[in-house]
C-alpha cells in the first residue's frame, strides 16, 4: 500500500530545497555580473492590500496635474510628483466570473490574474468560499518574470507579510504560476534574508563551501525525487518532470559558480505586522538594487484581512462589512468610516515607504531606482466601507515613472479592465504583449500613461 503525499510535504522535501538555493552569477550568462548591464532596468513592483478603500477620501480633487491628494492618500503626499493616482479601470474579470460567488475569493484571485476563477475538487463551502479553488490562469508577476528568465538571477521575488494561509484557497494567495500552483510568498523575513542574500556573507571559501553543501542537498533530492515519481499520476509526473528539470539546471549553474558583488543587507527579522513589512520591503529594494530580480510583489496580509491596527479592536474585515455610520462600542469617539480611513493611511505610509527607499538609490544616469521602477499599489476590492465591496472603480495608485515609460505627477481617469494596465506595464518593460488575462475583457493599453 502507497503511503498518501500531501502537497506540502512535496512542497518541503523538495521544492522547499531549491527554493531556497541563492542566486549565482553563472545564472546571468556567460561574462556578466550582478553589477554589469548594459542599460539601467527597468522593474515592477505590486504592492496588495486588501478589503477595499474609503472613496470620500481616497480620491483626489482637482484636474490631472493640479489634482490635491485626500485624506487617505494624504501620507504620500511629498511623493506627489513621482505618483499616478489611476481612476476608473475595473474588476470586470472579476464581475463577468460566474463561477466565483464570495466577493473576496474573486477579488483576490482576479487582481493579478485577471482570469476566472477555477472550483477544485472539494467545491463550494460557508459564504461560498471555493476552499480549494484557484485563479484561472498565471498572474502578471509569474508572466513578467518569465519574460527576464535569464537575464536575472530570479525571476521574481515574492514577499509576504503575515500573508499565511487562512483556510481558503483563493483569498491567500495572488500570485500563480499556472491554475493550481499559486506562489507562495516569504513571510518570515529571516527566511528570506537566507535565500536571498545569505549565501553573500562570509569569506570566498564559505561561500564555495555552502555551494558544495548544496550540490551534495540536490543528490538526495534526486533519490526522493525518483522514489516519489512512481507514486504520483500522470499530470503530476509531468509537473514533477519539470521540477527535476530545473534541480539539473540549478547543478550545472553550481558547477560554474563565479564569485558575487552583491552587498548583502543586515539580517532582521520581526513578528510585528508594521516592522516585518518594512524589513521585507528593505530586503526588496536590495534586491532590485543588485539586479537579483526585475519583478516582485509584497503581499501585506490576505484578501478579506484580519489585521488589526494598534488600538483597534475590529480587524480590517469586520470594519470593511460595518455602516459608514456606525460607532464600535470600545470607540464611540469615531464611526466605522472613520476607522476605514486610518486603513488607508496605515497602507499609504506603507507604500511611501517603499517609494522613499527606492528613490534613495542612485542609478547613476541622473535617476534613481524609483524613477525605473513601477510600484503598483492593488486591492481586491472596490470599497472598504458599508458591506458592499464591489469592482467598478478600483484603486490603483503607480510610484515611479518606469524608467519614462509613464508620466507621473498625475490624476489619470481610465475606463476599462484593469488588465489594460498589465499591457501598459508590459510594454514599458519592452515585453511584445498586446492582452492579458481574458481577452474579451482587454483592449490594450490604458490611454494617457505614456
Amino acid at each position: 500500500m502507497k503511503k498518501k503525499l500531501t502537497r506540502r510535504a512535496v512542497l518541503r522535501g523538495a521544492g522547499g530545497t531549491v527554493l531556497a538555493l541563492p542566486f549565482l552569477e553563472a545564472m546571468l550568462g556567460s561574462g556578466r555580473t550582478v553589477a554589469q548591464s548594459a542599460e539601467v532596468p527597468k522593474r515592477v513592483v505590486f504592492m496588495f492590500s486588501s478589503c477595499g478603500i474609503s472613496p470620500a477620501t481616497f480620491w483626489p480633487t482637482g484636474g490631472e496635474t493640479d489634482f490635491v491628494l485626500g485624506r487617505s492618500l494624504e501620507p504620500l503626499a511629498a511623493m506627489r510628483d513621482k505618483l499616478i493616482v489611476l481612476d476608473g479601470l475595473s474588476y470586470e474579470t472579476a464581475k463577468a466570473d460566474r463561477v466565483g460567488q464570495n466577493g473576496h475569493d474573486k477579488g483576490t484571485a482576479h487582481c493579478l490574474t485577471a482570469t476566472a476563477v477555477v472550483e477544485g475538487p472539494e467545491g463550494v463551502g460557508r459564504f461560498g468560499h471555493l476552499w480549494d479553488g484557484s485563479a484561472g490562469g498565471v498572474s502578471i508577476d509569474q508572466h513578467m518574470g518569465s519574460f527576464f528568465e535569464g537575464v536575472t538571477p530570479y525571476r521574481s521575488l515574492e514577499f509576504g507579510v503575515k500573508a499565511e494561509g487562512i483556510g481558503q484557497a483563493l483569498p491567500s494567495r495572488i500570485s500563480y504560476r499556472a491554475p493550481f500552483e499559486p506562489v507562495i510568498p516569504m513571510n518570515d523575513a529571516g527566511m528570506a534574508f537566507d535565500r536571498i542574500f545569505a549565501p553573500l556573507v562570509g569569506s570566498s571559501d564559505e561561500v564555495q563551501r555552502r555551494h558544495a553543501r548544496r550540490s551534495l542537498v540536490l543528490d538526495y533530492v534526486d533519490e526522493d525525487l525518483a522514489r516519489l515519481h512512481g507514486q504520483l499520476g500522470a499530470a503530476d509526473r509531468r509537473r514533477l518532470d519539470a521540477h527535476i528539470g530545473s534541480i539539473a539546471d540549478v547543478r550545472d549553474q553550481l558547477a560554474t559558480l563565479a564569485g558575487s558583488v552583491c552587498e548583502a543587507p543586515a539580517r532582521e527579522t520581526s513578528n510585528d505586522y508594521e516592522p516585518l513589512g518594512r524589513i521585507q520591503m528593505d530586503l526588496l529594494v536590495q534586491a532590485l538594487k543588485c539586479d537579483l530580480t526585475r519583478v516582485a510583489t509584497v503581499q501585506w496580509s490576505n484578501g478579506q484581512s484580519g489585521v488589526r491596527l494598534p488600538g483597534f479592536q475590529d480587524g480590517h474585515h469586520a470594519v470593511s462589512h460595518k455602516g459608514p455610520d456606525e460607532r464600535p462600542a470600545w470607540d464611540t469617539s469615531r464611526t466605522y468610516a472613520e476607522l476605514a480611513i486610518e486603513y488607508d493611511r496605515f497602507y499609504a505610509r506603507q507604500m511611501m515607504y517603499l517609494l522613499e527607499a527606492l528613490d534613495a538609490v542612485d542609478e547613476g544616469d541622473g535617476q534613481t531606482l524609483l524613477d525605473h521602477t513601477a510600484v503598483v499599489w492593488i486591492n481586491e476590492q472596490q470599497r472598504g466601507i458599508g458591506n458592499n465591496h464591489g469592482w467598478d472603480r478600483m484603486p490603483f495608485v503607480i510610484g515611479g515613472g518606469l524608467g519614462g515609460s509613464f508620466r507621473t505627477g498625475r490624476y489619470v481617469t481610465a475606463d476599462g479592465g484593469h488588465a489594460n494596465l498589465f499591457v501598459s506595464l508590459m510594454q514599458g518593460l519592452g515585453m511584445p504583449d498586446t492582452t492579458f488575462g481574458q481577452p474579451e475583457h482587454c483592449t490594450g493599453e490604458v490611454a494617457g500613461l505614456t
